[in-house]
């Protein structure tokens, strides 16, 4: 049984707490939106949460020893930015899967984009989403950071 490096502990402590910050964002998102086929939301922006918060963490703070507050601020600003690019690669990668198993298509009746084209589309609809809920990711995100270095020497959870 190998255990979980102290590095690695704070960068999935890190990733989980966005991940919680992430489930509340695409919560409120779905219960405001209009219109059918935001029920993976919520799902998909705690993964993209996750994700982005632990490898952003364990590559440019733990790697590098960057204990430095501006650091852990910085960290999770850009992790409350990035995280809305891959939800929306994951929410239309899940809606492929769902076409692809179940035959759903969009509301005209169309399938969805591929997962290449889904690059360019992640990017489109992350520009909307940092318009909408930017004002609320990325400080969020800087806080966590923030609070995560401050409290290094003792674990949040």
């Amino acid at each position: 049984m190998t255990s979980v490096t102290p590095c690695a502990r704070a960068a999935l402590r890190f990733g989980l707490l966005c991940a919680l910050a992430g489930l509340g964002v695409g919560g409120y998102a779905v219960h405001s939106a209009i219109g059918e086929g935001w029920q993976r939301l919520p799902i998909c922006a705690a993964l993209a949460a996750f994700l982005t918060g632990f490898g952003l963490w364990y590559w440019l703070i733990e790697r590098r020893k960057a204990l430095r507050r501006r650091a852990g601020i910085l960290t999770g600003a850009l992790a409350g930015t990035l995280a809305h690019y891959l939800c929306w690669y994951l929410m239309i990668v899940s809606a492929n899967l769902d076409y692809l198993w179940f035959g759903t298509t969009s509301s005209l009746g169309e399938p969805p984009m591929n997962p290449f084209q889904a690059l360019a589309g992640a990017a489109v609809f992350s520009g909307w989403s940092l318009f909408l809920f930017g004002w609320v990711t990325i400080p969020a995100g800087a806080l966590l950071g923030g609070l995560m270095i401050r409290r290094s020497h003792r674990p949040l959870f």
